[in-house]
């Protein structure tokens, strides 16, 4: 009996040292498979034409990874099993909306739909959080949207849309559109400081560094900042 116990861990140790061998060689195997692994950017023969840069940017940040051929490839998913199944959403999205090679297919309610039902997907954000929309944000890239659809039907840009497609006395409408292309909207809307001037100082700072705020907006920020 001393004897088999004394085997019996040595076998184990056998077994698992063939079994994480095997693992190695399978995972470095399938690294040749070819699927996934072509990530050149195709040229965009048709790429959809934005005309209001607040939902372009919107756009780019939620939507462009699996509907252009913009996409941006991270180290995980430049490995398999993971690659696999990011070229399978890509392709999938593609299929049905490509805003590099456009085809006219998605409107306005089919946009909204998407992005009320699960556009882009959890586990997709759950690595992108900027690509996370909030209400107010998923208004303006449907509204921008359909403003660029309008002005290339020959209907010219909509003011009301492309300019002031979100309330400018609403600060956290400004904020979100403002203020998420280097940071979470959060930080800003969690802001606050001990005076008008320090409030301004923010805004002039965030300008700086390249954050697009209109005039308009500066009053409404600095009341936001200081409340």
């Amino acid at each position: 009996m001393q004897h088999d116990r004394s085997v019996q861990p040595r076998v184990l140790r056998k077994v698992g040292l063939w079994g994480t061998c095997g693992f190695i060689v399978l995972a470095a195997a399938i690294q040749f498979v070819p699927y996934g692994r072509d990530r050149t950017s195709a040229p965009a023969p048709n790429p959809f034409r934005w005309h209001a840069p607040e939902a372009e940017a919107l756009a780019k940040a939620a939507c462009y990874d699996c509907h252009s051929s913009e996409t941006r490839w991270w180290w995980a998913v430049k490995v398999a099993p993971f690659s696999w199944l990011a070229q399978r959403d890509i392709d999938h999205g593609k299929h049905h909306v490509n805003f590099s090679a456009w085809n006219g297919r998605l409107t306005p309610a089919g946009m909204q739909r998407a992005l009320d039902r699960n556009m882009p997907p959890w586990y997709y954000t759950a690595v992108h959080p900027e690509a996370r929309l909030n209400d107010a944000q998923k208004q303006i890239l449907v509204r921008g949207f359909q403003a660029s659809l309008t002005a290339d039907a020959g209907g010219g840009e909509s003011p009301d849309l492309v300019q002031a497609s979100y309330h400018e006395t609403d600060a956290a409408a400004i904020i979100n559109v403002r203020c998420s292309q280097c940071h979470t909207p959060r930080r800003a809307l969690d802001f606050r400081a001990s005076s008008p001037a320090k409030a301004k100082a923010l805004i002039d700072r965030m300008i700086r560094h390249g954050a697009r705020v209109p005039a308009s907006a500066e009053p409404v920020l600095v009341r936001h900042f200081t409340s």
